[in-house]
């Protein structure tokens, strides 16, 4: 089953989900009265409120990428997102920590330019800070996402560092879930 058949097989449960929850809503308000009906309308809300916010993460996320590519036109661009770790490792190469949630998840690309991995964060102009790409720098991590430790990718040259969860695809990878995308980073970042 390829990505296309998972996204139109997902987006069809949500919406039978609805559909479900919206007649039995009505069915609940009919019979009940609006009190017997308070659990169907926070079941909806909980449910809208994730959905929205997970595609509003999915979009920032592919949005810094895009927004790297431009500006790197033929640079690999591995997009992702911020571990704990990435805000002290920003705070250590001098850069601005604006946009780094402390507990990771802020979205983020790695641009791979010659001799260095450029961080960027953000739709920004310029990126962050730069990791000199060293051999054996690139390495398969586990970093701390959230309250849970997860598949990460370092980037560290003996003075500057960045971890990240790659995020090809970005859904997967919100909830700490990178599985084959942190080996195609390595390659990728890696040049291999």
């Amino acid at each position: 089953m390829d990505a296309r058949s998972r996204r139109w097989i997902f987006l069809s449960v949500l919406v039978l989900f609805f559909v479900v929850s919206v007649a039995r809503l009505v069915t609940t308000v009919r019979r009940d009265g609006v009190e017997g009906a308070t659990v169907w309308i926070a079941l909806l809300v909980v449910a809208l409120v994730v959905v929205v916010t997970l595609a509003v993460v999915v979009r920032r996320a592919r949005a810094v990428a895009a927004h790297v590519a431009r500006l790197r036109p033929g640079a690999v661009v591995v997009p992702g997102f911020t571990t704990s770790e990435t805000l002290d490792e920003a705070r250590a190469a001098g850069a601005d920590t604006r946009g780094i949630a402390g507990v990771g998840g802020s979205p983020a690309a790695l641009a791979v330019v010659g001799d260095r991995v450029e961080v960027w964060v953000r739709r920004e102009q310029e990126p962050r800070w730069t990791v000199r790409r060293v051999p054996g720098g690139v390495s398969p991590v586990d970093a701390v996402y959230g309250s849970r430790g997860t598949a990460g990718v370092r980037v560290a040259d003996g003075g500057a560092a960045v971890t990240v969860v790659p995020a090809y695809r970005p859904l997967r990878a919100t909830g700490g879930l990178a599985g084959d995308d942190v080996a195609r980073a390595v390659r990728e970042m890696s040049g291999a």
